[in-house]
């Protein structure tokens, strides 16, 4: 007698000594195919009182295993497991508890909607008992558990048990257990290189379309496979994942080889295990909060109240940086980022005044909407620690931990660059990082600590709890890239001192677009563009270079010094202004625009007539015209305006925008938010932009703050009682519309209030130019955790370090997590287009598929992450706590007369006479 029978003959013996007290007979797996296995306790099925007797104690009545069929066959009611999987038939099909009237004691099922066969070992063909697949035997599947109703468990296209002569498999001996050389069949990635383990095998065909769609990778080269068990099959220091860089089993152009040791040149010196920049990772499962963190992040302290984990606050000694990260319920009257911001903004107000505010919508990497918003936060004397404390005490009332007591040594005035993230209208998330304003501004603007604050609050260092990372290595070349900026300023009254703030920050403008890599012009219009009349009516100041020109435009009695080819009397430096002289290109010969404009201002309309006179621009090949866009370029429109756009038609503007207007509230006569939006193109891939280039054009705007009075008569104070003030409908009117086209195309939100303030949103506007036009990685990085280096620098005796290019927009590369882009400045840009640029950096794998953490019905073996509630059929619902599918109350009552509800199979069975 082979092993397998005598543990059979023993536990036949176990059952039959058992038998009084109705334990499980059959605790283990199922027999050797050639054993018939143990003989079934004597049972009658003639018996009158079988509805209250259970022989073999699997939780069946012995009437319902002589009645019921599963799967063509019936139970047998002397046998507690009669398809020898290892699990009692009563808890393969649900059973809570034991039939009453008898003394047997059963496992109640812990899960009733996961039901697999009782009379077939393996219910789902996999290859591995059903007992096996549950190993506990408490009919859940647990986290270290394979599913026993799914074929490919990690939907990798590998069969979760042995191969067989057509389909590889994960657990070759069938024994439930990850041995060395096997891939684990509950991991879609058993190595955690990036690549999937079917890809890494050759695996072409997805065994489950119902539940894998989306989520199975075909390998494009089954010929050419990897280790699945071995981050780095071919040992050079880089992963698999990180070679093989779009992880589809392919050796694509550009892409390093996961066979061959191949990692030299700028990949060996940043793509390598012992190179790469190193982050750590804070995570908490109660508010759904996962960060990255550059590793002097040495301060780290939970916020709770009472028990529960509400967030983190953190704080940098070395950066002299903090950073407050929490969940909460979004604000009752709001159902957007920008909305949570809004409501939530006189609270972080409260701790200190705010001003110089810009923001910008945009999705993060996992899709949800966000906010990225920018303030200064007054507090001269106040240490940054303590006002960390004070913002967590303003945005969580009542919670407790904070920073330690000792002081951080630096004081504000503070900048806060924040991250309000919707996830939900159940879930927000919000990252505010704080640093001294002197630190990270002006001259401060390329230091660690500036970068770190805009990596925290940029979307790329923030994920949900129980997402996963993985390193990417990618190697590339980076084209020169164009940008057309169109400029529309109001040439009203009122305009003056905000054209010549524009002017003073043209400066700071030009040198950052110098420095960094684009090719780049800027045009101008005023608001009174499309009305054609006289002055600057359908007049162009054309596309230039010389920044002195486009301070020209904007300077207080800039005028030509001839009537043609003559120089603007304003400024004098860096370069002299070239101008026409004439009105070719509108008021004081093509220098100052002026502040003879229309009153009714339309900076939309006019920014739509302009860009439907320069569109689509001249062919890549073509000479460059100084009045038409180029193909090849992005074209930027920034407005800048103390009035809403009034634009009634094409050609048209209407006070207030017409009929029922007023200083306070748009009119009926405007042309709609939504025209405006389609015409530049919003943030959706679907629908395709209705300008003549057929792709996106964001708009920026520094504009009146919402809710905001701007524009008034010298002299007097403007708030919104005063009757001299531009017109920008109040929120509570529907809010402004140049604002609404602005954060539907992605643009940036500034203020026009002071230079300070115009400044700053100028600022935002080109750096978001910058990262808009640079090098879009394969995947969401990491901010802090990229590294970057070059074959050949723009002068390498400035940039000396060219396997580690620095982080810096003056002399080195940046990265924009909105945008997922890295730019490159100064010495440090690529030598030419034909230069080999790596980077490396772990990214973030989009796992956590519910946007309030955990999925709802997890269990449900109809589990569809597409549909608000994953039971599906008119038996099944959620529990109250939304965790688990069970069965609704008397079945849904669908069982109809003839039928009765069977609660521990959530199934209608025949009344029987």
């Amino acid at each position: 007698m082979n092993p397998r029978q005598l543990i059979s003959a023993a536990l036949l013996a176990m059952s039959l000594l058992a038998a009084p007290a109705c334990t499980d007979p059959n605790p283990g797996p199922g027999p050797d195919p050639t054993d018939p296995g143990p003989t079934p306790l004597p049972t009658d099925p003639n018996d009158p009182n079988n509805a209250a007797k259970d022989t073999d104690c699997d939780g069946l009545s012995d009437k319902i295993e002589f009645e019921a069929v599963y799967d063509g066959s019936k139970t047998n009611p002397g046998l507690a497991d009669t398809d020898q999987d290892g699990l009692p038939d009563g808890l393969e099909v649900g059973v809570l508890k034991p039939v009453t009237g008898t003394s047997c004691t059963i496992t109640p099922d812990a899960d009733v909607s996961m039901q697999t066969s009782p009379v077939r070992a393996d219910t789902d063909g996999d290859g591995l008992p059903d007992g096996v697949e549950d190993k506990n035997h408490n009919g859940k599947v647990d986290d270290d558990e394979p599913h026993p109703l799914l074929l490919d468990t990690d939907c990798d296209g590998l069969r979760d048990g042995p191969s067989t002569s057509s389909v590889k498999g994960e657990d070759q001996n069938a024994n439930g257990t990850r041995e060395a050389n096997e891939t684990d069949p509950r991991l879609f990635d058993t190595d955690g290189d990036g690549i999937s383990d079917g890809v890494e095998s050759g695996a072409t065909t997805n065994l489950d379309e119902a539940n894998c769609k989306d989520i199975f990778r075909a390998d494009v080269n089954p010929s050419t496979t990897t280790d699945p068990t071995n981050p780095d099959s071919d040992g050079d220091g880089v992963s698999d994942g990180a070679e093989d860089t779009n992880q589809n089993g392919g050796l694509d152009q550009g892409e390093l080889d996961p066979r061959t040791s191949d990692a030299s040149g700028p990949a060996g010196q940043v793509c390598t295990a012992n190179n790469l920049r190193l982050v750590s990772f804070q995570s908490e499962e109660g508010p759904d909060i996962k960060l990255a963190l550059p590793p002097t992040f040495t301060e780290v302290t939970q916020i709770k109240s009472g028990t529960d984990v509400k967030g983190l606050v953190g704080y940098d000694s070395t950066s002299k940086i903090a950073f407050l990260a929490f969940r909460a319920t979004p604000p009752a009257n709001s159902t957007t980022a920008l909305g949570d911001e809004e409501e939530l903004q006189p609270a972080i107000a409260s701790k200190g005044t705010l001003t110089n505010r810009t923001h910008q919508v945009f999705k993060t990497w996992e899709g949800f909407e966000a906010v990225q918003v920018f303030y200064d936060h007054a507090g001269s004397t106040t240490d940054l620690k303590r006002r960390t404390d004070e913002l967590v005490d303003a945005l969580v009332p009542g919670s407790t931990g904070r920073l330690s007591s000792a002081a951080a040594g630096v004081t504000g005035n503070f900048r806060l660059q924040t991250l309000f993230v919707h996830r939900s209208n159940q879930s927000l998330v919000v990252v505010i990082a704080i640093a001294p304003l002197a630190g990270v501004t002006g001259g401060n603007r390329n230091t660690p600590a500036a970068f770190s604050v805009k990596d925290l609050s940029d979307g790329s260092a923030l994920a949900q709890f129980g997402e996963p990372t993985a390193v990417q290595c990618e190697r590339f070349q980076l084209p020169i890239s164009k940008v057309d900026f169109l400029f529309v300023v109001d040439d009203s009254g009122s305009m003056k001192t905000s054209q010549l703030s524009l002017a003073t920050a043209a400066q700071s403008a030009a040198d950052s677009l110098n420095a960094s890599s684009l090719d780049w012009r800027m045009a101008m219009v005023t608001s009174a563009y499309h009305l054609g009349t006289a002055g600057n009516g359908g007049k162009l100041r054309r596309f230039t270079r010389n920044v002195s020109k486009v301070k020209s435009w904007l300077m207080e009695n800039s005028t030509c010094s001839g009537t043609s080819n003559g120089t603007c009397s304003l400024p004098t430096a860096p370069e002299s202004a070239p101008c026409p002289g004439d009105t070719s290109e509108g008021v004081n010969g093509g220098c100052w625009v002026g502040l003879g404009g229309n009153g009714s201002e339309g900076v939309l309309g006019a920014a739509r007539k302009a860009i439907d006179d320069m569109t689509p621009g001249t062919e890549p090949t073509a000479s460059e015209s100084a009045t038409l866009t180029r193909k090849d370029a992005t074209i930027v429109v920034v407005l800048l305006g103390d009035a809403d756009d009034q634009s009634t038609g094409y050609t048209t503007v209407s006070a207030n925008c017409g009929a029922g207007g007023s200083k306070d509230k748009a009119g009926s006569d405007c042309v709609s938010i939504q025209t405006f939006a389609e015409f530049f193109g919003t943030r959706s891939e679907v629908v395709a932009p209705k300008n003549k280039t057929g792709r996106q054009i964001p708009v920026h705007g520094i504009v009146c703050p919402a809710g905001q009075a701007c524009g008034c008569d010298a002299g007097k104070t403007c708030n919104l009682s005063e009757t001299s003030r531009e017109f920008n409908p109040l929120p509570a009117n529907g809010g402004q519309r140049h604002a609404a086209v602005v954060n539907a195309t992605g643009g940036v939100l500034g203020s026009i209030l002071d230079t300070a303030s115009i400044g700053a949103s100028v600022d935002a506007i080109i750096a978001d130019a910058i990262g808009n036009a640079g090098y879009k990685t394969l995947k969401p990085p990491i901010g802090a955790s990229i590294k970057v280096a070059m074959e050949n620098v723009r002068d390498a005796a400035v940039c000396t370090a060219s396997g580690n290019i620095p982080r810096s927009t003056v002399n080195g590369f940046d990265f924009d997590g909105s945008a997922r882009t890295l730019s490159f400045f100064g010495a440090c840009r690529p030598a030419s287009e034909s230069t080999q640029v790596a980077v490396s950096y772990q990214y973030w794998v989009d796992a956590v598929k519910d946007p309030n953490g955990g999925i709802a019905c997890e269990d449900d073996p109809n589990y569809n992450p597409t549909e608000p509630d994953h039971c599906t059929g008119p038996l099944l619902g959620c529990n109250e706590s939304g965790t688990q599918c069970v069965c609704k109350p008397n079945c849904g009552d669908s069982c109809g007369s003839g039928a009765r509800c069977d609660m521990t199979s959530c199934s209608c069975k025949p009344i029987l006479n």
